[in-house]
């Protein structure tokens, strides 16, 4: 990997998030869990409370350098291990003002290959019984029939009843049973039909009429049904053995900005005032949002401003603030300020220098994605910044080393 030159790394990390350029090993290395936060969510949660069929909705503020984008990656990485399926939404990226483009941005997003073969799989050995069946899916007719002498008419007949039955017990869109019945039913059997088609439905896509029919689904996902289906989608991801669907948006501050920029995605009002209406439906809705659990990151513009921020919009505001504020932190609020929570665990800021001076020796920076062409304003650095900062260059004896 090519090392940056001073130049290079003092612009990097004056103008973006070094969690950004940290590889998943990295990650895991150097995070720091501030105030036990995550480790609480996880806990509190994820276990017991999101996989269980209960929807949550959760905000992080904080200055740039603060740690949120850090934080979104390992709370990632570490669910993903913990079986839940993880999205993740780069706002300067992905515009969110409509529930239709949150729907799409996430189902864009899934491997929904990797889930359809896990119905498949699970269709043969659990409801079939063919436990000793270990070849691939596409394999399972032939060697049905010839290993246990089954007529393959009849074994689809048995295929198609009893993935009948597993989508009927699901909470699903009646505009979903189809598609998916299909995909489970044509990746057993190997029947022909428009498996493209189905898989650009499923991921919010506009189809015309005919392939529509043709894949048996009469509705396009629009602002209309987009929250039920975003919904179905979780539901499905949690009865595919996981535990539930995990989306964490980073950088939502752009919604608040006043000013276009080239290349991120702009909000008017009317797009704004959408926006927040959308997720203040989620939140009033989260208890029946079953299995999807929402993290929402963005700088102080988005919480504080008056005219283009959270608190433009009363509605949504009043389900962000917390009513009761005391001295001591309150773990169990859907908003963390993690300026606020660095400030509070002093301990902890001691604890990232350790890390970050030990693992400055080997820590490899993944610069691939850098072009001449992605530059952020200069932000001023903060204390957490500062710390990684002072850390670093203590360990290299100074910039000339590099990176």
């Amino acid at each position: 990997m090519n090392k940056m030159t001073e130049q290079e790394w003092q612009h990097r990390v004056r103008s973006q998030p070094m969690a950004q350029f940290l590889s998943e090993s990295d990650v895991l290395d150097s995070f720091v869990d501030v105030g036990g936060m995550e480790q609480f969510w996880r806990q509190w949660y994820l276990h017991g409370f999101v996989d269980v069929g209960v929807g949550k909705v959760k905000f992080i503020k904080g200055r740039s350098g603060s740690g949120k984008t850090h934080f979104l990656r390992h709370l990632g990485i570490i669910s993903q291990l913990d079986d839940y399926v993880v999205v993740s939404i780069d706002a300067n990226e992905s515009r969110l003002a409509t529930i239709d483009e949150w729907y799409r941005t996430i189902a864009s997003r899934v491997a929904w290959t990797e889930l359809i073969d896990w119905c498949a799989s699970s269709l043969i050995t659990d409801r079939l019984g063919y436990l000793d069946f270990d070849l691939t899916i596409p394999e399972f007719m032939q060697w049905a029939v010839q290993t246990h002498g089954r007529s393959q008419a009849i074994l689809t007949t048995d295929i198609r009843d009893e993935t009948d039955k597993w989508i009927r017990s699901l909470d699903l869109h009646y505009e979903w049973i189809h598609p998916i019945r299909s995909l489970i039913l044509r990746r057993i059997t190997g029947e022909s039909g428009n498996e493209e088609a189905v898989y650009r439905w499923l991921q919010g896509q506009k189809l015309s009429s005919h392939e529509r029919r043709d894949i048996g689904v009469s509705a396009t996902i629009d602002r209309r049904n987009a929250r039920a289906m975003l919904l179905s989608l979780a539901v499905f991801v949690h009865a595919t053995a996981h535990r539930g669907l995990m989306v964490l948006i980073d950088n939502a501050d752009v919604m608040a900005r006043g000013v276009r920029t080239e290349g991120v995605p702009y909000y008017t009002r009317g797009s704004r005032d959408q926006a927040y209406e959308m997720i203040r439906e989620l939140i009033d809705e989260s208890h029946q949002s079953a299995y999807l659990f929402l993290v929402i990151a963005g700088n102080p513009d988005l919480y504080e401003n008056q005219k283009t921020g959270y608190p433009s919009y009363p509605a949504l505001w009043a389900r962000i603030q917390s009513e009761i504020v005391t001295a001591q932190w309150n773990r169990f609020s859907d908003f963390v300020d993690l300026d606020a929570l660095w400030h509070a665990n002093r301990d902890d800021q001691a604890r990232l220098f350790d890390t970050w001076r030990n693992l400055a020796p080997h820590l490899q920076f993944d610069v691939s994605a850098l072009s001449s062409t992605d530059a952020l304003p200069v932000v001023e650095l903060d204390s957490v910044r500062r710390t990684v900062v002072k850390a670093l260059t203590e360990n290299h004896g100074g910039m000339d080393h590099g990176i």
